[in-house]
């Protein structure tokens, strides 16, 4: 599995780009959201991936950051969702407010995302709601930022190691409030040098597996 690539951004359009990594250039689709992230060609850039295999064929998706590529694979775990409407979602959408309009059951809102009728809505809705409570870290309300719940305590510049380490175990199914409580236990148990989103995510999976 190719987990991120880092290189030369080579081309830049705005439904892909390219990335020379080490005279191999790599074709990726990307979502809007990563785009508008992305400097101009000839820069140094790092893209996390996800690589959807095919019978005919192997597409690369990249993303800017990891709150965007763990919100591309929830939502096309939804059934009857693919990774074009997935693109679409991030490409209309910041995470935060998709997070929050599932949150709300915002069927209207969720409805207007190209390719998403009203039945494709409820159903992300209905399979999604419990998934994504810390997408809204850092702004679970769209009016103004506050602490995800459970996460009122984190200092903010622990908050983004610990919030891709939830987002990291939300996305293989735990349950997000049981997540935030390892997830703090161990970081506050680990030494400085260990308090990685990597570590955590290792540590926490010992702890809730036993």
């Amino acid at each position: 599995m190719i987990h991120h690539l880092k290189g030369t951004l080579a081309e830049l359009e705005l439904t892909h780009a390219v990335i020379d990594c080490g005279g191999v250039g790599y074709f990726v689709s990307i979502p809007m959201s990563t785009y508008d992230r992305l400097p101009r060609p000839g820069a140094q850039v790092l893209l996390r991936t996800h690589l959807v295999v095919r019978e005919d064929d192997w597409l690369l998706y990249g993303f800017a950051s990891e709150e965007e590529r763990v919100l591309f694979r929830l939502v096309v775990g939804v059934s009857g969702i693919g990774p074009k409407t997935a693109l679409a979602v991030l490409s209309c959408l910041p995470v935060k407010n998709f997070a929050q309009a599932l949150l709300d059951a915002d069927v209207k809102l969720l409805s207007k995302i190209n390719g998403v009728g009203k039945k494709t809505a409820e159903r992300m809705v209905v399979e999604l709601r419990d998934k994504v409570g810390s997408l809204a870290m850092g702004g679970s309300k769209i009016g103004g930022p506050t602490p995800a719940q459970g996460m009122e305590d984190v200092a903010a510049e622990d908050g983004p190691v610990l919030m891709d380490a939830c987002l990291a175990l939300e996305a293989l199914g735990y349950r997000p409030d049981t997540v935030r409580k390892t997830v703090k236990e161990i970081f506050a148990k680990a030494a400085p040098d260990k308090r990685s989103s990597e570590h955590l995510v290792k540590q926490a999976l010992a702890e809730l597996n036993r």
